[in-house]
């Protein structure tokens, strides 16, 4: 269980955001750390949701509305080269999220999910193949719904990036965003039989 006193420091800290005029999202259900220590996609959502919902009931139990403060709540999850798993994954957090929005009694609404291409496919030893995977990576979480993605530089796994590391792994996302149009439709994957029903599979799991 959470600390009672963690949880109403949570509580005032961003009530106090809040009300200073701050937009938030302020709280992050980050659930990178699952999958980097070899978590499954599914044990990463159940992570995620678990710690939006402690999130909810910490903002509720410090008198924060349930309709605000599911505001204040975003969610962050890995991204990594398996394209229609890290799709479906996206996709079903969103629906999964929805559920949980539902049982509160509130009407399910668009939340703000941030990606990051995963550590664990980084390699050392071939650190080009890197590129390609990282770029699978951000496409497919966009595909999936992801409202930001960061990509890795692809010589992460050696320390830190020089510049040109950095600029590829920006311009990365750009061409995606900018030259494949990425951006420009809402549910690419829609419709798929595959991805709805693999979608629907991590849900149930």
């Amino acid at each position: 269980a959470a600390c009672p006193a963690a949880a109403q420091r949570f509580a005032e800290t961003v009530a106090s955001l809040a009300r200073q005029g701050f937009k938030g999202p302020f709280a992050a259900a980050d659930a990178r750390s699952v999958h980097a220590a070899g978590g499954s996609e599914a044990q990463e959502l159940a992570f995620a949701l678990s710690v939006a919902v402690a999130y909810l009931r910490a903002l509720e139990a410090g008198g924060v509305d349930l309709d605000a403060a599911r505001g204040m709540i975003f969610f962050r999850l890995a991204a990594d080269a398996d394209q229609f798993l890290t799709i479906a994954k996206f996709r079903a957090l969103r629906k999964l999220w929805a559920r949980v929005e539902t049982a509160c009694g509130l009407a399910p609404r668009p939340v703000f999910i941030a990606a990051e291409t995963a550590w664990r496919m980084m390699t050392q030893r071939d650190p080009y193949v890197n590129m390609l995977r990282t770029t699978m990576a951000a496409f497919s979480a966009a595909v999936g719904g992801a409202d930001a993605i960061t990509v890795l530089p692809f010589t992460m796994a050696l320390g830190l990036p020089d510049s040109f590391a950095r600029r590829l792994a920006r311009n990365t996302q750009l061409v995606l965003a900018q030259e494949s149009n990425l951006a420009k439709v809402a549910d690419p994957a829609a419709g798929s039989g595959a991805v709805e029903d693999l979608t629907r599979r991590l849900c149930e799991i």
